[in-house]
């Protein structure tokens, strides 16, 4: 008897699932985060809503009496620009939703690989992904209004510049951590809802210009602040650790006392 149960815990360990690693690989990290990527730029989530921005930028401009090349392009910027801010939270969350939607959790929990590697690798992917095309449209966008007026390329500073792309990652990384802790495609839109119709847009904006008079050093670490609560509580989600917790917390304190710091003497 004793040997019959001897071998029975022989099977079960032999059965078990070897533990993941204790840190993730960074070239698995990376092997995910170009696949994300390209997942997300091309996700109809994303694709659908820079057409959007841009079709409702287009009617503003027919409804406008001003025409010209320059005030075109300006609306085709603001458009790109918006549409790339909506998509990286749908498309961000919509990846960190694919691997629950197609049921394949239980294939990625049987791999040695941790599970920070997949919340990582589509981090990543929204960096390099829907982060790289802000920085080419962004480029491009400060070329032709230096070429085109010099009032709009006055406006175009580097702040306003780096608060775009930050700004795209930090909504990103919203999406992620929402998708993590509420696993459901109703998550991108309800945050995107939330921004436009609580009024929380206007009260701790995301971009402004530097003549507003808001704190500049203020509120990039209130973006930069954001990234990394949002970031630390979709890996807090993979796993629970008391590190992760207080990177969460801290970040987060960080966050709200930069947006109440951030804000200009008379306001916005």
């Amino acid at each position: 008897m004793a040997a019959s149960l001897h071998t029975t815990i022989d099977d079960a360990r032999s059965s078990v699932v070897p533990g993941g690693t204790r840190w993730p690989r960074l070239d698995v990290i990376w092997a995910i985060g170009r696949i994300e990527a390209k997942q997300m730029l091309r996700h109809p989530a994303f694709l659908l809503a820079v057409v959007f921005a841009l079709l409702l930028f287009r009617g503003a401009i027919g409804a406008s009496s001003e025409t010209g090349l320059v005030l075109n392009l300006a609306w085709v910027v603001g458009g790109l620009a918006i549409g790339t801010l909506i998509g990286s939270v749908l498309t961000a969350n919509v990846a960190a939703l694919r691997a629950r939607r197609d049921r394949l959790l239980e294939l990625y929990g049987s791999l040695p690989a941790p599970p920070e590697s997949r919340t990582a690798g589509v981090l990543l992917g929204l960096v390099i992904g829907v982060g790289g095309l802000s920085v080419v449209v962004g480029a491009l966008a400060w070329y032709a209004f230096e070429r085109l007026d010099e009032d709009l390329a006055a406006g175009a500073d580097p702040f306003l510049f780096g608060q775009y792309l930050l700004s795209v990652v930090a909504l990103g990384a919203i999406g992620v951590a929402v998708a993590r802790w509420i696993p459901t495609v109703l998550g991108g839109p309800l945050v995107v809802i939330a921004h436009v119709f609580t009024g929380m847009i206007w009260i701790v904006p995301w971009i402004v210009p530097t003549d507003s008079g808001i704190g500049v050093a203020w509120h990039l670490t209130y973006v930069i602040a954001v990234i990394a609560a949002c970031s630390a509580a979709a890996f807090l989600r993979d796993r629970r650790t008391i590190a992760r917790g207080i990177v969460a917390a801290s970040a987060f304190v960080l966050a709200v006392a930069s947006a109440v710091q951030q804000t200009p003497p008379g306001g916005y």
